[in-house]
């Protein structure tokens, strides 16, 4: 494979107590645990584990290693606050018996289990290697860790052991190809034979993909996701021109999502038009209609007066984004059109680890190109995360400014259990985020996977976008 994606490798190597039911992926079903119950007020979910599983390095898989590694997740893992942080208490009642009470009733708590993030690891390994831990990944899962080359490759093999069954490949190597032509080359001659674009904007040149669909060797999978890009403001930035909130829809206005989507993307993704996809449940359609349109003249009148261009101070801003060619080319079409307002926009291409994530989550910054790829089919995936003000540093967030009747619909949401309810608040949500002018809303990339013919039972998810290999085989 080209390309490791993190979460990805931790589905393989890893299990989650649930995971989403293939084909469909609609519905949850049991992995570490067997079975479950709710309580009636909907706040103490009680599992009963599988039995005889085992860690990779032999120790048992049992309650209190879930109990173990979810308090240790809440510890260590902030991007987690969102999604752990109203456990009350985790309690192993026997080897085989965990027991989750929540604070209050999340309707979506059981998705937030299927994460990667919810994957649950050996105790024993922990102990061993510490922080080393990230590259000694010891899980129950139908993958074991194998090597890790830096910046090269990494190796897992198969788990003979596997409590659904041993995966029908030997090995996985997830190769790190950087430059496009030489992925697909390798493609084509079939020393790869899987290429996705999974959490990425375009891993092959957009030009590439019609020849690919004319290549007999070649399946070309092209999927519907949630995936969103765009730009987030620093909304806790309470003086500059980011604090105006004229100058935050000057940028939204300059922006050519028509352009950007046929020309630059070449129609691998859709255009968004707010906070969701239009193809998540949640969304609301009068969103089309309110979302901002490139409209130079509104643009450059919304920064007159906000003190900025003709007549007044020049405005010139750095926009930081991840660093690779495609990510580039999407900052300097954004600077382009950020040009014809006046805007000065200096694109600065950062590691995403160790210096675009603490820039972020730091508030050092005034704008940057990023995203969020849902870990669950459910509109609470990306409005909590990404709106609630108290979560605003955390994970790259659009920085929300404290807004009590905001987070309390954003909480309330989180409770609701009519359905109808529930979407109405999502509906309303959507209207008063899109007021606050958070961000620039760019485009929804499709998923598209690139695979070798002979490589067959690869069952792809849209959300999250990640594939189980425990089901694929490759023929000669």
């Amino acid at each position: 494979l080209a390309t490791p994606v993190g979460s990805e490798l931790i589905m393989n190597v890893f299990d989650t107590l649930v995971g989403w039911k293939a084909p469909e992926f609609k519905d949850l079903e049991g992995r570490l645990a067997q079975s479950w119950t709710i309580s009636d007020d909907k706040t103490t979910y009680t599992f009963k584990l599988r039995s005889g599983v085992k860690f990779h390095d032999g120790t048992d898989f049992n309650a209190d290693a879930v109990k173990k590694g979810f308090e240790r997740i809440k510890d260590v893992n902030s991007f987690m606050k969102a999604y752990f942080g109203g456990i009350k208490e985790i309690k192993a009642v026997d080897a085989g018996t965990v027991m989750i009470t929540l604070d209050k009733p999340n309707g979506v708590f059981l998705s937030y289990l299927a994460m990667p993030q919810a994957t649950v690891g050996s105790p024993a390994a922990v102990d061993k290697y510490g922080k080393a831990i990230n590259v000694n990944p010891v899980g129950t899962g139908p993958f074991m860790f194998e090597s890790y080359t830096q910046d090269t490759q990494t190796v897992l093999k198969a788990n003979p052991n596997y409590f659904r069954g041993a995966p029908k490949i030997q090995k996985i190597i997830y190769r790190v190809i950087p430059n496009a032509a030489t992925r697909r080359l390798e493609l084509e001659n079939g020393t790869v034979d899987i290429v996705q674009q999974n959490g990425q904007l375009f891993s092959i040149p957009v030009n590439d993909i019609k020849a690919l669909k004319q290549n007999a060797n070649v399946d070309v999978i092209e999927l519907p996701s949630q995936i969103i890009r765009y730009i987030q403001f620093n909304n806790s930035k309470t003086d500059g021109p980011i604090a105006d909130k004229r100058v935050r829809q000057a940028i939204a206005t300059a922006i050519d999502y028509d352009g950007m989507v046929n020309d630059l993307l070449g129609g691998t993704a859709n255009k968004m038009y707010g906070p969701l996809t239009d193809n998540s449940w949640g969304w609301n359609p009068a969103m089309k209609d309110a979302a901002p349109k490139r409209d130079v003249a509104k643009a450059k009148a919304l920064l007159k007066e906000a003190g900025y261009g003709e007549g007044g101070k020049s405005l010139e801003l750095t926009l930081y984004t991840f660093t690779g060619q495609s990510w580039k080319d999407l900052g300097t079409f954004i600077q382009a059109n950020l040009a014809d307002i006046g805007v000065t926009a200096k694109i600065e291409q950062l590691d995403f680890s160790s210096a675009l994530r603490p820039l972020h989550t730091e508030g050092k910054h005034d704008l940057a190109i990023g995203g969020r790829q849902p870990w669950y089919n459910d509109p609470e995936a990306h409005i909590t995360i990404d709106y609630l003000s108290t979560l605003g540093p955390t994970a790259l967030t659009f920085r929300m400014a404290k807004d009590d009747a905001l987070d309390k619909a954003i909480l309330d949401a989180q409770t609701e259990q009519d359905f109808a309810k529930r979407k109405q608040i999502y509906f309303d949500l959507q209207t008063k985020i899109l007021d606050k002018a958070p961000g620039a809303y760019l485009f929804n990339p499709k998923i598209i996977i690139y695979k070798r013919k002979n490589v067959q039972g690869l069952v792809v998810n849209s959300a999250p976008p990640l594939s189980e290999y425990w089901s694929v085989s490759k023929t000669k």
